[in-house]
């Protein structure tokens, strides 16, 4: 399952409106990690009727801005085929280091 999240914003000073976020998709399985970071730039109009102040967006709100600006489909299938390769040669190593009593390596 893919995770998007948002990381970081820069906003006008004078009407709080958001200009550019960074945003990062995470997949992960058993264990192993992968993502993709990325940045989009926004534009809006403060004065429109539907304008949300800074201070009441929400994460999810900001997150469909930004899979309206970008192919999220690619992205997604981007860091799905970085966490398979992961997954692979995790299942094709021929040695492995631990020990039997610490299960968490």
């Amino acid at each position: 399952m893919m995770k998007w999240k948002i990381e970081k914003m820069k906003r006008l000073a004078d009407n709080g409106l958001v200009v550019e976020v960074v945003y990062r998709v995470v997949a992960k399985d058993s264990g192993l990690i992968a993502d993709q970071r990325g940045k989009v730039t926004l534009t809006g109009d403060p004065e429109a009727a539907d304008f949300t102040p800074f201070s009441q967006l929400t994460e999810a709100q900001v997150v469909q801005w930004v899979k309206d600006s970008v192919d999220t489909e690619s992205i997604e299938a981007q860091v799905q085929a970085a966490l398979d390769t992961k997954v692979t040669k995790r299942e094709s190593r021929e040695t492995v280091i631990g020990l039997p009593w610490n299960k968490s390596l």
